[in-house]
């Protein structure tokens, strides 16, 4: 009896000390503007291993709820990362793109990487888009000229 009473005492004990996943949450003001949507609103970017979330608020109600793991679900409707893309973006560009972008990480591998004294920033241009995106900070700005699609995330300490 003993011996079953100390095996469920260290299973137990055991999956209390596992580690949740650690998520990182940032305060951030977030503009998206293009000829589909057009929001503008203040909110937290969460991320963990796993995910990005990025919750815009007004008026203390939820507006936006992006959601980006395996595919990227914008308030409960879901897509493939390149179909969201292709619709949000008009261009297919790559999986993990709008991931780049939130977290800050230079698009395309780093082509035309220049860097500046807070960051850097990137010249894209192509026959699809003409793209300028910079960090500097905490801030984050992309426009796409062909489309004319801004993004720009400020961080709030």
């Amino acid at each position: 009896m003993r011996k079953y009473f100390a095996l469920f005492l260290i299973f137990f004990l055991s999956a209390c000390a596992i580690k949740p996943t650690q998520t990182k949450t940032q305060t951030v003001h977030f503009a998206l503007l293009s000829p589909e949507i057009k929001i503008a609103d203040a909110g937290f970017l969460k991320q963990n291993k796993q995910e990005i979330k990025l919750e815009l608020y007004k008026l203390a109600h939820l507006i936006l709820k992006l959601k980006i793991d395996k595919k990227i679900c914008a308030n409960q409707a879901c897509y493939p990362k390149l179909a969201f893309n292709a619709k949000y973006f008009k261009n297919y560009y790559y999986e993990d793109f709008l991931s780049d972008i939130l977290l800050a990480k230079p698009l395309f591998n780093g082509k035309n990487l220049e860097k500046t004294r807070c960051g850097f920033k990137q010249k894209i241009n192509s026959q699809n888009y003409e793209i300028e995106y910079e960090i500097c900070d905490l801030k984050i700005s992309f426009y796409e000229k062909k489309n004319k699609i801004k993004i720009i995330l400020k961080r709030i300490n």
